[in-house]
């Protein structure tokens, strides 16, 4: 593996980072106290970002997008990992790639341009794993009925649209609803929820087949996967500048927090961890590029990337006056914008569960 990054490369890092701190960060106070930005504002960052020529850069060639290179990606993601703003760069969920006729020009097309944006909703109030879910979708001549209640991260716009996963006869299925249809409340409580209430749609509104929801985008899962990783590196490493930033300025019983032997070992071992996981991230990318989509790979980072990120909300956390995650402080709050700690705790054991069945299964010719 050659450490060197392309100039192509850093430059369209720096021109990122230029933009998340001249664009992103000056927003995110008021994303945060209003609970989202307006229209005319998302409006003028995608303009920004489409001006300078990466809108639509990661999306894979087929799509109509520039089919970046997995490493280069992880750059810029770690670039937009280091704004707590909703940042995207033209990509979509791997799973709405399985859009089919009509659904192309409704949902994938506008969504790859920019003017419509998908909102994932997967993660229930009280049951987050699949198999827990009460969100079910009943079969009725040439449509279903969804009931059930979805946690979004967001407040959808006009311009949305909603991608629920719910249970059907034949196993989990993926429905892109409108936000305004019939059936559709949506009440804001720090996201959103979203309650299903004989909710009618068609079966032509149905993403892929009924039941294979979970398989959907399996091909570009494990690279976005890693896309994500290097996401969270960024957001790692901005929570770390905002820990010792905060050590060296604030005074505890007479003295610096940046004084305390406690805070520089924490601060020293966070560190280290990060800049270690931030190489495991790029290794897996440049070995996807080389070698194809591996989903040991994806898990691998996976797991290090979310305890490397816990690690850096606890110490954020505590330096910044709390007991651990706790919601009183304003950075846990801020990182549960990014990733819910149940999404994240759900990924671990994912991760581990598909690592673990890789090193059983090796050598004794049994398949994972």
């Amino acid at each position: 593996m050659d450490f060197e990054f392309s100039s192509d490369a850093i430059m369209l890092r720096d021109m990122l980072r230029r933009f998340v701190e001249d664009e992103a960060k000056p927003l995110e106070m008021k994303y945060f106290s209003s609970g989202g930005l307006e229209e005319n504002e998302r409006a003028r960052l995608r303009t920004v970002i489409e001006q300078m020529g990466l809108w639509g850069i990661t999306v894979p060639e087929k799509f109509g997008g520039g089919g970046l290179d997995l490493v280069t990606a992880c750059l810029l993601e770690e670039e937009l990992g280091k704004t707590f703003l909703p940042m995207e760069i033209g990509d979509v969920p791997p799973l709405l790639y399985a859009c089919q006729g009509e659904q192309i020009e409704k949902f994938l097309n506008p969504a790859l341009a920019g003017r419509r944006h998908p909102l994932l909703a997967a993660r229930e109030p009280n049951a987050f794993k699949p198999e827990n879910w009460k969100t079910t979708a009943t079969p009725e001549g040439q449509a279903y009925i969804l009931n059930g209640k979805k946690l979004l991260s967001a407040m959808p716009s006009g311009q949305d649209f909603i991608i629920v996963l719910a249970m059907a006869p034949a196993g989990i299925s993926a429905f892109m609803l409108e936000p305004n249809q019939d059936g559709i409340r949506i009440v804001k409580n720090g996201g959103a929820a979203l309650q299903l209430e004989q909710c009618r749609t068609e079966s032509s509104f149905l993403l892929g087949e009924c039941g294979q929801a979970l398989n959907l985008g399996v091909e570009t899962a494990p690279g976005a996967c890693i896309r994500l990783g290097a996401r969270h590196v960024g957001l790692s490493d901005r929570l770390l500048d905002m820990a010792a930033g905060y050590a060296k300025s604030w005074v505890a019983l007479g003295a610096l927090l940046k004084e305390r032997p406690a805070v520089q070992r924490m601060l020293a071992e966070v560190k280290v961890q990060i800049e270690s996981t931030r190489w495991l991230v790029y290794h897996a990318a440049w070995l996807t590029d080389k070698q194809g989509p591996s989903r040991l790979l994806a898990a691998e980072v996976r797991l290090a990337v979310g305890e490397m990120l816990s690690n850096a909300t606890n110490l954020t956390t505590m330096i910044y006056g709390g007991p651990g995650p706790s919601p009183q402080v304003e950075v846990h709050r801020y990182v549960q914008s990014a990733i819910p700690m149940e999404a994240l705790e759900f990924g671990l054991d994912c991760a581990r569960i598909v690592i673990a069945a890789e090193l059983l299964a090796a050598g004794d010719g049994g398949e994972p």
